[in-house]
């Protein structure tokens, strides 16, 4: 049976079964409120005109008073008309139709005996109960009609919708049973899913014999340029050599960008351990502070929480860093100062790496961390490398943004290790 032919019977079944349920309603409403006061305007008749109304009367004053006594007995209004409907007696009612009617004759003259009840009211009372019953019916019958929409509409379309979010970070949607048309859409896109994983695995494989292919000449080249430094050359082959060695840095700075392009297509997992921040400070200045000193950047990492444990894989924070300094110095010429401050803030430890650059322009600076984002301004930002701080840090559980505070800043938090966990580990 197909989706379609489905969807029709539930509708048709979803009508069939409102119809009945609305159908019971007005059947008990008229057992329960009508038929009792059509039973008692019944009886009330019959009693009537059996004991307290004759239909033949010699005079008018003797059907005058029984209907005097009557309408006192039952509590009712009654009006006596003539064959020209004029009124012989009259009484204010409250309603325009009578309840009860009767011909009776006064000397073989015909006269019209109308009967208006006082609890007529309740008549009018239980009609505006039964519309109030059907409004109420009607919206409940709306209600399921939505439930049921969202149910075999909306459902479907959360569920697409998260697989494509979910695709996002890397889970791969499942196919699923056709059982409607949107099972389809999602089995199509989880063929696409394959289709581009398969193109993703493949151009990683192009950009990763490519980088190899070029490291290796590259190397050499390089590696001969620093030779040729050394020999006692003319001033224009030295020109020259100079030349081509700073291609040659330039072209492994994209290779550079290659391997963070392939490093970023890996499923990475950390290998944490505990770690003091004064460790951390040490092992900064060893790797920095002379080599960016000896380009005439200045260098500086300092902290009050040197006891702070954190639980970190050590290779990926270095990463972390690496790449910051990387960026800064990039955009920095002498005289220029690259900072690092360690603190805490709350249940975190808080890093801030600072330079004194010409900074990003605020309406880009949010996408920095983007793979592969470049600009054309002043500061130009490109590459994986802050993009792989960005995804690093947050598996550590941390967060990183970035701001301009006269350069720009690099603020990012990890999880501090709390103090029984530390002596746990010990």
């Amino acid at each position: 049976m197909t989706n379609n032919r489905k969807v029709k019977y539930q509708l048709i079944n979803a009508i069939v079964i409102g119809c009945v349920i609305n159908i019971l309603i007005l059947c008990s409403w008229f057992f329960l409120r009508i038929r009792p006061l059509y039973s008692d305007v019944q009886n009330i008749k019959d009693k009537i005109f059996t004991e307290d109304i004759k239909t033949d009367y010699p005079k008018m004053e003797d059907l005058k008073k029984d209907l005097t006594s009557t309408s006192s007995k039952y509590e009712l209004i009654i009006n006596l008309s003539d064959a020209s409907d004029k009124l012989v007696i009259k009484n204010d009612v409250k309603y325009d139709i009578p309840l009860i009617t009767k011909i009776v004759k006064v000397d073989n003259n015909p006269y019209l005996i109308k009967i208006y009840f006082d609890n007529y009211r309740d008549v009018t009372k239980s009609i505006i109960e039964l519309l109030i019953i059907e409004i109420i019916i009607v919206i409940i019958i709306l209600l399921f009609v939505f439930i049921y929409a969202r149910k075999i509409l909306l459902k479907p379309i959360n569920l697409l919708t998260d697989d494509i979010r979910n695709y996002k970070f890397g889970k791969k949607p499942k196919k699923r049973v056709l059982n409607n048309e949107f099972d389809l859409i999602s089995n199509e896109f989880s063929n696409l899913t394959d289709k581009l994983d398969e193109e993703k695995r493949e151009q990683t494989r192009i950009i990763a014999s490519i980088s190899h292919d070029i490291k290796t000449p590259l190397t050499s080249i390089i590696g001969y340029s620093d030779l040729l430094k050394d020999l006692e050359l003319d001033e224009e082959a030295l020109k020259y050599n100079s030349k081509i060695y700073d291609k040659a840095i330039d072209i492994k700075e994209i290779l550079s960008n290659f391997d963070d392009y392939l490093l970023n297509q890996e499923k990475i997992t950390l290998d944490s351990s505990l770690v003091q921040v004064k460790d951390i400070v040490k092992q900064l200045n060893d790797d920095y502070k002379i080599e960016l000193e000896n380009n005439n950047i200045k260098f500086e990492v300092t902290t009050k929480i040197p006891d702070v444990y954190l639980n970190i894989d050590v290779l990926k924070m270095k990463r972390v860093f690496s790449n910051m300094i990387s960026n800064s110095t990039r955009y920095l010429s002498n005289g220029g100062e690259i900072k690092i401050d360690i603190s805490l803030k709350g249940d975190n430890v808080k890093f801030i790496v600072r330079d004194n650059g010409p900074g990003v322009l605020e309406e880009i600076i949010d996408k920095i961390f983007n793979p592969l984002f470049t600009t054309d301004s002043s500061r130009k930002i490109s590459g994986l490398g802050l993009s792989i701080c960005k995804e690093f840090i947050e598996m550590h559980g941390g967060t990183l943004k970035a701001y301009n505070d006269k350069g720009l800043v690099l603020e990012f938090l990890l999880p501090k290790v709390k103090k029984e966990k530390k002596e746990k580990s010990k």
